[in-house]
């Protein structure tokens, strides 16, 4: 099974092995709605195997698939993409998850006028439950469920960078998230933009741990200082290798901060200096992909 997104709200399925003339439309309900997103909206597959199937998209609420879409047989029919609408009814089966309380859209000031407004930015899960999944919007916020595999309507969310502790967490575009694979309720964040645009809180790479037992949450810099701290540049992404090296990528490469170390140096030679949007490690092939604006994908082999 495979999937894509374009940009706006449109994305397409595969159930043929990556045949390209199988590709079906299977995100009519998020065309259809009146919600906005951003150019390329956040979208994953749900990494737990009991919950195969099941698709994550973020517009102004999270959206959800759990097979693929819909039905393989009725999609191959009536939704092939080369000739169908992208808004053509019965082209997917997505739907808004949330209890809305106080409301399915978590840019709604329902959820407080601070931080208001923007589109979901980053959607992330881990293997380690069926149930958690971390969302953050363009403005900082940021959000946790534990139980998204929940029927639709069951589905229940907690703000965290409202929560007591979270007083470091910057107003800033959220652009990746990490989750800790032997914990859920752990995380590595990365913020896009500047910190001389918010001063009061700087930053672009810190390390969360959300307590549900409380609530609270804390948010922990993992900047440094000096000559070898992480520069004030939009972070793009981050990820962390099995060895506890984080990967943060920006405006002009990848940066490393290795295990125990407060020093971020050059993640490897031979990247040119290009934007790179996107990182995701192979962990049993030992290898982190990087995916440049306009400049191909690259490897690095990791230690």
């Amino acid at each position: 099974m495979r999937f894509n997104t374009f940009t706006g709200q449109a994305n397409d399925a595969n159930f043929q092995n990556g045949d390209p003339t199988k590709w079906v439309i299977i995100s009519a309900p998020i065309i259809s709605s009146p919600e906005t997103a951003q150019f390329y909206p956040p979208i994953i597959a749900d990494p737990n195997p009991a919950n195969t199937g099941t698709i994550f998209q973020g517009s102004l609420s999270v959206w959800r698939t759990q097979d693929w879409g819909g039905n393989q047989a009725s999609l191959e029919a009536n939704c092939p993409e080369f000739t169908t609408s992208a808004a053509k009814p019965g082209c997917g089966d997505f739907v808004i998850i949330g209890n809305g309380a106080p409301s399915t859209r978590l840019t709604s000031s329902g959820w407080g006028v601070d931080r208001s407004g923007g589109n979901v930015a980053a959607i992330e899960r881990a293997p380690s439950d069926t149930g958690t999944l971390w969302v953050a919007t363009t403005t900082g916020r940021v959000f946790i469920s534990k139980n998204a595999d929940a029927s639709a309507a069951s589905v229940s969310y907690t703000r965290l960078d409202t929560l007591p502790s979270a007083t470091n967490d910057p107003n800033r575009f959220v652009s990746g998230i990490y989750v800790d694979p032997a914990n859920p309720n752990h995380a590595w964040m990365s913020y896009s933009s500047y910190s001389t645009l918010t001063p009061a809180q700087p930053g672009h790479v810190f390390e969360v741990t959300y307590n549900p037992v409380t609530p609270d949450a804390t948010w922990t810099i993992l900047d440094g200082t000096g000559l070898t701290a992480f520069p004030d540049f939009p972070a793009t992404d981050i990820v962390r290798d099995s060895n506890g090296d984080l990967y943060v990528s920006n405006d002009w490469g990848v940066l490393r901060l290795p295990s125990s170390s407060t020093d971020w140096v050059v993640a490897g030679t031979g990247l040119p200096m290009v934007e790179v949007a996107g990182l995701t490690i192979v962990p049993g092939a030992r290898v982190l992909y990087a995916a440049t604006h306009g400049r191909s994908a690259w490897s690095l082999r990791l230690p």
